[in-house]
């Protein structure tokens, strides 16, 4: 089966379906938001499908279709915030704006309660640098959503990008908090972001998989982490909110 066929499979019959996972607030030792994701049939990397998708030209329409999905299922808006992965090429779609008009229109309760996290996938580097980038980001806020940069590495080219467009929340790339506890080099990058990031910044790390690596983030400071440690991706309902993790 042709990929174009395939993703239009796919898209006619909605054969996917969202996980979420949670993220920790260190201040408090409670839930701050979710994250959600991608998933279809067992054993298939939801990053293949996307590539598969932008093969067949219909990137776009896979995206949106898993946002859509993904606000449809989501159990706890207007108690903790959602996390809503998008490429930057989705972003600047010339069909975007009336998506998110869309999204309202149907689903009036997320205004403030979304954060747009935007994909760092090395193919879309050029969308970053496009003026309408910026337009759209600003169009988000003033839709009422925050954003999120998403897989940042500590580069100087990742600090241009938080310069210049001030994201509400920046993920670092979950090489950092892999043995973490054990590495310096690795604590005094996270330091060293952490000083360099105003108050408008909050960040994030991701992969947090160890007891060790949890308690030595949030010494350091780090506001929100996320990572199997805390919880797994796992589908949602009403009642999968009770999530305890020990920050002694």
């Amino acid at each position: 089966m042709s990929d174009l066929n395939y993703i239009s499979a796919i898209l006619e019959k909605r054969s996917f379906f969202s996980e979420y996972q949670p993220l920790w607030n260190t201040e408090t030792n409670s839930i701050f938001a979710y994250e959600a994701f991608f998933r279809i049939d067992a054993g298939t990397s939801p990053l293949v499908i996307f590539e598969n998708a932008r093969k067949a030209g219909l990137l776009y329409e896979l995206d949106t279709a898993s946002i859509r999905n993904t606000i449809k299922n989501y159990p706890f808006f207007k108690k903790y915030f959602l996390f809503v992965n998008v490429f930057p090429s989705t972003l600047i779609h010339p069909e975007f704006p009336k998506f998110i008009k869309s999204l309202i229109n149907h689903f009036p309760d997320i205004k403030g309660e979304i954060i747009f996290e935007i994909n760092e996938a090395v193919v879309e580097e050029d969308c970053w640098n496009k003026e309408i980038f910026s337009d759209r980001l600003e169009f988000l806020r003033s839709s009422g959503f925050q954003l999120a940069f998403d897989d940042l590495p500590i580069t100087d080219l990742s600090l241009e990008k938080i310069k210049r467009h001030e994201p509400e929340f920046v993920k670092l790339d979950h090489t950092y908090s892999t043995q973490l506890s054990e590495s310096l080099v690795k604590q005094q990058s996270i330091q060293y972001l952490l000083t360099y990031m105003n108050r408008k910044n909050v960040l994030v790390l991701e992969g947090v998989e160890t007891a060790e690596d949890l308690l030595v983030a949030r010494n350091l400071g780090v506001p929100l982490l996320q990572g199997y440690y805390i919880a797994k991706p796992m589908v949602l309902d009403a009642f999968k909110e009770q999530i305890s993790v020990s920050m002694d």
